[in-house]
């Protein structure tokens, strides 16, 4: 897997236009569920911080709530998914259907593959350039920019509009690298 280019398929990745915020929170939403197994690289408490973000900029009307699905058009059951939790605006929408068949595409490549030959047009798609075998994005990063790749509120891998991080709460979830 070490000609994969983890940066030129981040790229690829849909990117959510970023807009001011209407009526931001004033917390973030503090989540009873146990923390998500890792992914990608990213620590369980990496991927809630950057789920209580995508909730506070969903709910500040920084972004969108998802309409359809990016693989198969779907409307039905769509969310956020995010392959890198460092980027913050570079959510992709999916179904359930999609979404847990790509987490599954580790064990279970030829259902994933069937699902992207029948959606993907030209090949290049971020999910058709979906690797099978496990990547670490998050150390990819954390190679380049430090741990400060993780502090996804003062973030220097994509960092927010000023506009934004001015009305930031500050009851995210503690990260133990920062």
């Amino acid at each position: 897997m070490s000609d994969f280019d983890i940066d030129a398929y981040i790229d690829t990745l849909p990117s959510l236009r970023l807009r001011e915020p209407r009526t931001p929170p004033p917390r973030y939403h503090v989540s009873q569920w146990p923390l998500l197994k890792p992914y990608g690289g990213f620590t369980g408490e990496e991927r809630r911080r950057g789920g209580q973000l995508a909730v506070w900029l969903l709910a500040a009307g920084c972004i969108a709530k998802p309409t359809h699905c990016d693989v198969c058009g779907s409307r039905s059951g769509v969310g956020f998914h995010s392959e890198s939790y460092y980027h913050v605006a570079r959510y992709a929408s999916l179904c359930r259907r999609c979404h847990f068949a790509l987490h599954r595409r580790h064990f279970e490549w030829d259902q994933w593959r069937r699902i992207v030959d029948a959606a993907a047009v030209t090949g290049r798609e971020w999910f058709a350039l979906a690797p099978r075998q496990r990547i670490d994005i998050a150390q990819h990063l954390r190679n380049r920019w430090g741990w400060r790749a993780a502090d996804i509120e003062r973030s220097p891998v994509t960092p927010l509009p000023d506009a934004i991080t001015a009305l930031l709460p500050d009851n995210m979830l503690p990260h133990a690298g920062l």
